[in-house]
């Protein structure tokens, strides 16, 4: 198989997201459905890329494919970053994931879709993303208070961290993506801990304004956890939005999102 250049940018955003689902490659690289099925096909086939599907409900069909990265594959990043193939972040068994884990990264990468094409039609771009993983590595921790008065270490680790360049100025976000899977009380504690990482300033010194994106499932959860936040006096730097009105075409410039303590609801584009 002769590789395209923009075969090299598809298996390049797959190894950076980890996992992309058919409908993000397609918004990314391709004109249409069919012309992506039939390259992803073929880069599937000659071993480029590995290929998952979504779970379905009985009776409601095929679900749609998700693609990772292949051995092939990581032979093509290792050539393009340049650097050695064991360097390369990535192994077979990265590519079994299911459950939780799956959803939540398919998530989180939609957004980040979403963000870098509602940046381009701004004319703004995109200057750093950060990771969940590269977080992990480099995580910081804060000490919280509990009930009983004990002391708890507790590791502060955004789903993603991203940089959004406006020519004159810059802004710098930590994103958390909600799928309505953790209780209020837990969400509760993870306001608390990014209430302690501000004050203790490690926040302002790695990551720079302070913001917390968080976007969940529905109206309903949204409300539960703009509460929770008030409840524990978390102020202006929480943001609220829901996936469905997170879209290239709104999520900077329309009034899509609810701040804690705010009445208003407000805009990121500025």
């Amino acid at each position: 198989m002769q590789l395209t250049e923009r075969d090299v940018q598809v298996i390049l955003a797959i190894y950076r997201c980890r996992m992309l689902q058919r409908n993000h490659i397609e918004r990314l690289f391709f004109p249409s459905k069919n012309t992506a099925n039939e390259r992803l096909k073929h880069l599937y086939q000659n071993r480029f890329l590995e290929r998952r599907w979504l779970p379905v409900e009985y009776g409601q069909g095929m679900g749609q494919a998700i693609y990772l990265l292949a051995e092939r594959g990581a032979d093509i990043v290792a050539q393009q970053l340049g650097i050695d193939r064991g360097s390369v972040n990535w192994r077979e068994a990265h590519n079994w994931v299911r459950g939780l884990f799956l959803e939540h990264t398919l998530m989180v990468n939609e957004l980040r879709i979403t963000f870098y094409q509602a940046a381009q039609q701004q004319g703004y771009k995109i200057d750093a993303w950060i990771d969940e993983d590269q977080l992990k590595a480099d995580r910081n921790y804060v000490y919280l208070t509990t009930a009983n008065g004990t002391r708890r270490k507790v590791a502060v680790i955004p789903d993603a961290y991203f940089v959004l360049n406006m020519g004159d100025r810059r802004a710098h976000f930590c994103l958390e993506v909600d799928r309505a899977t953790e209780a209020n009380k837990r969400w509760g504690m993870k306001v608390q801990a990014y209430q302690e990482y501000i004050r203790s300033g490690q926040y302002t010194e790695r990551f720079g304004t302070r913001s917390v994106m968080t976007v969940t499932t529905g109206e309903k959860r949204l409300a539960n956890l703009r509460r929770a936040t008030e409840e524990m006096n978390g102020g202006p730097i929480f943001w609220f939005t829901t996936i469905e009105k997170a879209h290239p075409g709104g999520v900077l410039k329309l009034p899509i999102w609810k701040v804690s303590g705010r009445q208003v609801d407000s805009a990121l584009y500025f």
